[in-house]
């Protein structure tokens, strides 16, 4: 288990590194701040200035929540983790990988909230009550006090949760407005990365059985003569007892033999594909007019990840440097464990780390595919 987390971090650091790459500089506020668990545990100031990102303050708070959030998840796979061992050849240890993993965490925060403001997005009167809705839940969980001290435990302000919770609507909103009717939907774009990549939509019918081979034959002469190609595909469907999903929106793979009859139609076109994969299989299958929504999806989240690699990061020097990764997660871990023990004591709700993972759906962590884009993450209420 330790030996593949060692090879998955040296590999993962090479492309941390290359999303990652930040300046180091002075200037920036250290701040004044000595409110919360992270700064007991760091010594730096929640208010202190941690990172620039395309003109985004990351505060020390956001920073070190997701330093946090990373030492958490390492050390539950690793429990004897050394945060001074070194990780790759370069002699970049356990604690660097999380300190740059943290950047790349809050880099994407910030510039989600850097490009919807260039692009004149806020949040919506409708986010805003989601947002209010989500709190009351909470409230409702563990009452108005358990809340705050669920924070506390997390170490950081509601002020900065909300900010980070906002941060995904905003992301929403950018991916409607790249869709289809958004203002920022760009078709020709859309169009051009779809051919690029190979997207195609198509009609399937999949036949299985001794007859696969005949059936296909009988129902793509059927398909050809019909005038009504959608509507003869529910019939066909219904007759062999399949589900009707419509049209299906796919992209080329590789040396896959049934993707490539499929790349060679051309639109409305039909053809029968037998056997494939060597299993007795059968497809029939009619091209038709590309669905651009699905590729408009795609397309959105390569510009993100464009916006992502060539953000401009300054991280202040000072601070960046003076941040013991080891020591701080283990007095935040004795200074959690200490505030858990006080509020079951007194009758309070507790958490196990801090983190209730219930809201990271859809989370890439630092054991998880975050080196492509820059840590995926979602904040821990």
């Amino acid at each position: 288990m330790k030996n593949n987390w060692i090879r998955f971090l040296a590999g993962a650091l090479v492309s941390v590194m290359l999303v990652g790459a930040f300046a180091l500089t002075g200037g920036m506020k250290g701040g004044k701040s000595t409110e919360g668990l992270l700064y007991q545990a760091s010594g730096l100031h929640p208010d202190g200035e941690m990172l620039v990102v395309d003109g985004q303050i990351v505060t020390c708070e956001e920073y070190l929540y997701w330093v946090d959030y990373v030492c958490t998840y390492l050390a539950s796979q690793l429990p004897d983790v050394d945060w001074n061992a070194a990780v790759s050849e370069g002699g970049i240890t356990y604690g660097d990988y999380v300190k740059l993993e943290a950047v790349n965490a809050a880099k994407r925060f910030a510039v989600t909230r850097a490009w919807a403001e260039q692009e004149g997005i806020a949040l919506t009167d409708g986010d805003m009550a989601a947002l209010a809705l989500q709190r009351q839940e909470l409230v409702s969980l563990y009452g108005e006090e358990g809340y705050q001290q669920q924070l506390a435990l997390m170490g950081i302000s509601e002020e900065t949760f909300d900010g980070m919770l906002a941060a995904q609507y905003l992301n929403s909103s950018l991916q409607t407005a790249y869709g289809p009717g958004g203002s920022r939907y760009d078709e020709d774009a859309v169009r051009a990365y779809a051919q690029e990549q190979g997207y195609a939509s198509v009609y399937v019918l999949t036949l299985t059985g001794e007859n696969a081979e005949t059936m296909a034959a009988d129902l793509l002469e059927r398909w050809q003569k019909a005038e009504d190609k959608a509507a003869e595909y529910a019939a066909m469907c219904e007759e062999l007892q399949q589900e009707a999903v419509g049209a299906v929106t796919l992209t080329a793979a590789e040396g896959d033999p049934l993707s490539d009859a499929i790349m060679a139609l051309e639109l409305e076109e039909l053809t029968a594909v037998i056997d494939p994969y060597g299993d007795g299989s059968c497809y029939v299958i009619l091209r038709t007019d590309l669905d651009l929504s699905v590729a408009a999806d795609a397309y959105f989240q390569q510009v993100q990840s464009d916006r992502l690699a060539n953000a401009s990061v300054v991280s202040n020097a000072k601070l960046y440097s003076s941040l013991d990764v080891g020591a701080f997660y283990d007095r935040m871990t004795e200074l959690r464990a200490e505030m858990q023990a006080a509020m079951a004591e007194a009758g309070g709700h507790t958490a196990d780390d801090g983190h209730d993972h219930s809201a990271d759906a859809g989370t890439d962590t630092a054991g998880e595919d975050t080196a492509d884009t820059g840590a995926d993450a979602e904040p821990a209420a």
